[in-house]
């Protein structure tokens, strides 16, 4: 979408901010431009204007700060003119309702983020600006793989954005240094940018309903048997077995026993048919049947030998021979063999342990299993019993996480809107523990709103 409006007669009104923010598709700006004069004059003001703002603790490169735009009236909605010559009062009414769902407050509220980095020699390399989430200039001065021939597909958009919004920063950073930018910020930044955690009980409380979904189609019967496997001890590596001699159809016996517990249909399938069939796939020429980077010609199913030559000397391309419960993004379920070997190795080469010591402890090694899947706790639990009572050597991550879900003692994490509901493990301190759901709030719709415990807004601080 190119820039269009170069006439028009912008105003520092939200509505104007986001007309102009429309001109950017953040799947289009996240890799560099090349920089042009017009672009590099738009920026600089607001990167001098940033001068005695610190960098983010997380990013020496960045700086952010929030800055507030005001509403303005109806008549400056994008489409009031279509609106204004219309008799329907029922039909305007809708459109007002609409604007006041737009901007239902005095101010909304950006967050503008600038990026630069040097090169040794002091020079600019690259420089960015975003303003609410997208990414409004990515710029590079040097010459990269992603050159736009077109040149900057936005730039009037870009040069305009970067002028309007000037004001308004000035405003943020004069309260800053007057030391009045903090404490707006904490008080009246909207809910919807903000991170919160809320107890798993307190919405249980609210509607008893989702109390089921943290069960996750768990029968009372196996819930009970898994808090009776963790309260007893056992998931330690060093309170189960061993399996000295190892072969691939150990591992998808293991395989067949969780695929059997989660209700899938095992009938008439080989054992690697199985694993082939509802794994992720990519094993790394264990089975023969992989594509790709995971071809190979497979082991010799039944034999230790063949197994153990896989197993520690195994080419990896980036394969997920464990992912035995695919699932998209961060969902899925593995069933990883471990092998004490692997540490001991690694003790030996730090000389955390002497070779004598390694002899020894090589005498008891052997292999084992672990469940990792926090996100999938149907699959997860019901593995982890169903071969614990098989007799496997088996432990379970996350199992005073998963414990903490069932008895709704855990927390759950409240992430700002223009977040994905995922990987958000890291917004949140450690005192809550591992937080494993995440969700978005909605004033008016959740009734437990009022109960959020929200974080502190990260302040803005000035450079000493």
């Amino acid at each position: 979408m190119f820039f269009e409006d170069d006439d028009r007669k912008y105003r520092l009104l939200a509505p104007d901010v986001d007309d102009l923010l429309r001109y950017f598709d953040r799947r289009h700006t996240l890799n560099p431009t090349s920089s042009t004069d017009a672009l590099l004059t738009a920026a600089s003001p607001i990167f001098d204007t940033l001068v005695p703002l610190a960098p983010l603790k997380k990013n020496e490169e960045a700086k952010a700060i929030w800055i507030r735009i005001p509403r303005g009236e109806i008549t400056d909605f994008a489409s009031f003119d279509e609106m204004k010559d219309c008799d329907a009062v029922d039909t305007y009414d809708e459109y007002e309702q609409m604007w006041r769902d737009e901007y239902p407050e005095e101010f909304k509220w950006y967050q503008l983020v600038a990026v630069q980095s040097f090169n040794k020699d002091g020079t600019l390399r690259f420089y960015a600006i975003s303003l609410g989430n997208e990414t409004v200039i990515s710029a590079s001065t040097e010459d990269h793989l992603f050159s736009d021939s077109d040149g900057y597909y936005a730039e009037g958009a870009a040069c305009r954005l970067c002028s309007l919004i000037m004001p308004a920063l000035q405003e943020s950073m004069e309260m800053l240094r007057s030391g009045q930018y903090n404490d707006l910020v904490e008080k009246e930044l909207p809910y919807q940018f903000r991170t919160g955690v809320i107890k798993r009980s307190v919405l249980w409380d609210a509607n008893p309903e989702s109390r089921k979904y943290a069960y996750d189609g768990l029968s009372e019967k196996t819930v009970l048997k898994f808090r009776d496997l963790i309260s007893s001890g056992i998931n330690s590596k060093d309170r189960i077995d061993r399996i000295k001699s190892f072969t691939a159809n150990d591992f998808f016996r293991a395989c067949r026993t969780g695929y059997q517990a989660i209700g899938k249909d095992c009938e008439g399938y080989t054992l690697s048919e199985l694993y082939m069939r509802y794994s992720d796939g990519r094993d790394e020429g264990l089975t023969g049947k992989g594509h790709g980077l995971n071809e190979g010609p497979g082991i010799d199913f039944d034999s230790p030998a063949a197994w153990d030559e896989w197993y520690f000397n195994r080419t990896q391309h980036g394969g997920h021979p464990w992912e035995v419960v695919p699932g998209g993004n961060s969902t899925h379920m593995e069933l990883y063999v471990m092998n004490d070997r692997r540490d001991l190795e690694w003790d030996l080469r730090s000389k955390k342990i002497t070779k004598d010591e390694y002899d020894e402890k090589l005498k008891s090694a052997g292999y084992y299993f672990v469940i990792a899947g926090m996100q999938r706790q149907f699959e997860s639990v019901s593995f982890y019993v169903s071969l614990s009572e098989a007799g496997m050597p088996v432990i379970i991550d996350g199992a005073e996480e998963m414990i903490a879900r069932l008895d709704g003692s855990d927390y759950i994490g409240i992430v700002p809107h223009h977040m994905y509901t995922r990987y958000c493990e890291s917004l949140f301190p450690a005192k809550y523990g591992d937080i494993v759901d995440f969700t978005h709030v909605y004033k008016n719709e959740d009734a437990w709103f009022d109960r959020i415990e929200w974080l502190p807004v990260e302040k803005a601080e000035l450079n000493l």
